[in-house]
């Protein structure tokens, strides 16, 4: 996770420097890396917002107040398990749609970044994220080495990589990063 961390990191900081009205939603499938990804920001004094819930997540999509934004994508009144039923995912889609206002839009330009894509977003709840966020762009991000069908799945998904290293790489981008704190 470090280097997606960093990429996430740096590519968050350019946004947010470089596009007028920019809000960046990261977006993972567990809570340890949710906690990991709000660490790393906030080691660099970047006030990140963690979302309690599906709902304070909709509210918070619906207002300007917080640019920067993570949140787990479907452990909202789910069991702690990492392996999803379709139930467990329906049960995530109906929570956001019960939580949806009625005049939800999100606010500014929202773009998204999906920490371990590979995992979650081939089927229902990508589909729930692109409803619920129509105009946001998307981008993946993903280091566990995939099996092929996941491969050809994410690209699919999320289009073509926009950049790959490898374990080794990621580690000693970390280790610079960390000596520059």
């Amino acid at each position: 996770m470090p280097g997606k961390c960093l990429d996430s990191l740096q590519l968050t900081k350019w946004i947010w420097e470089n596009v007028k009205n920019s809000r960046i939603l990261i977006i993972t499938d567990r809570a340890e890396l949710d906690e990991q990804i709000e660490e790393v920001f906030r080691g660099v004094d970047e006030n990140i917002y963690r979302t309690a819930s599906g709902r304070d997540l909709v509210h918070t999509l619906n207002k300007t107040d917080k640019w920067l934004i993570c949140s787990l994508v479907h452990k909202f009144g789910v069991s702690d398990n990492d392996e999803l039923s379709d139930e467990d995912v329906d049960k995530f889609v109906e929570e956001i749609q019960k939580n949806m206002l009625s005049n939800f839009e999100t606010k500014d330009d929202i773009y998204v970044f999906v920490d371990e894509c590979h995992r979650t977003q081939s089927g229902k709840l990508h589909s729930a994220m692109k409803k619920i966020l129509p105009n946001a762009l998307f981008a993946g991000f993903t280091g566990t080495p995939l099996l092929k069908d996941d491969k050809l799945t994410s690209l699919e998904v999320f289009g073509p990589y926009i950049h790959t290293y490898k374990f080794d790489e990621a580690v000693m981008r970390w280790r610079g990063f960390g000596s520059a704190l």
